[in-house]
């Protein structure tokens, strides 16, 4: 198996595991494909359920870590649904959940306040064009502005790609902000002025960012080890 789909796993374990298990998913499809012998078809089976298991033992998923391979054919044809059933059941809910919290912590913008926005960071542009800072700053600046222009151009605009932006142009030009001049600070606090505006205009249909959703449990239960039932109760809170 290739080792590098591990390299840039999300850091969020749940979203790290939907993503390892889409991977698995492929190649078992991969695999299964043009194929007619019974005993292959199990030992692909197997081999994801085993690579799943894996990956929510390591990422600490509830519920699918407690599963077991059995170890011959005919108890593969038995569970494999009930279990491909269980994971596309959790899959599905972390990436609704998922979903709905990056909403809470992003915003679209309209057209209009896009070309604010844009206008702000050109402005912040021009500020330092005309500073004192050495030109590889300058350099660095102009990167951070033109990933921050891009994050505007989005759908939705995420909060922590505009905070991280930001931060990064204040520490580049630190120099500049401790003389007293802060030529372009004015201008981020209009940057913020349109994010507050835009998300306080947004439907309040979603829940707090403190609520978190919780899974629900998968309808069945594949055996555990030594026939005893599985302990663990996949409606636990799940950290995101």
């Amino acid at each position: 198996m290739d080792s590098s789909i591990y390299d840039d796993l999300p850091d969020d374990h749940e979203i790290a595991f939907v993503y390892l298990e889409k991977q698995f998913r492929a190649r078992l499809d991969d695999s299964l494909r043009d194929n007619d012998q019974s005993g292959f078809d199990a030992y692909c089976k197997r081999k994801y359920m085993n690579a799943v298991i894996a990956a929510a033992k390591s990422l600490e998923i509830p519920g699918i870590a407690g599963y077991t391979t059995p170890y011959n054919d005919r108890e593969i044809w038995d569970i494999f649904e009930g279990f491909e059933n269980d994971v596309a059941n959790l899959t599905i809910q972390i990436e609704i959940n998922h979903a709905r919290r990056r909403k809470t912590y992003s915003v679209s913008f309209d057209s209009a306040a896009k070309q604010k926005v844009r206008h702000y960071i050109e402005q912040i542009r021009l500020a330092v064009e005309q500073s004192d800072l050495d030109q590889n700053k300058r350099d660095a600046i102009f990167k951070k502005l033109g990933d921050l222009t891009l994050e505007i151009d989005r759908q939705r605009t995420r909060f922590e790609v505009v905070a991280d932006a930001i931060r990064g142009v204040a520490r580049l030009s630190g120099d500049v902000e401790r003389e007293g001049a802060e030529p372009w600070w004015k201008w981020v606090k209009l940057i913020f002025g349109v994010i507050d505006d835009t998300k306080e205009s947004e439907p309040k249909s979603l829940p707090r960012p403190e609520e978190r959703k919780r899974l629900e449990p998968p309808r069945k239960q594949l055996p555990a080890p030594e026939g005893k039932p599985f302990s663990r109760d996949l409606d636990d809170d799940i950290p995101f």
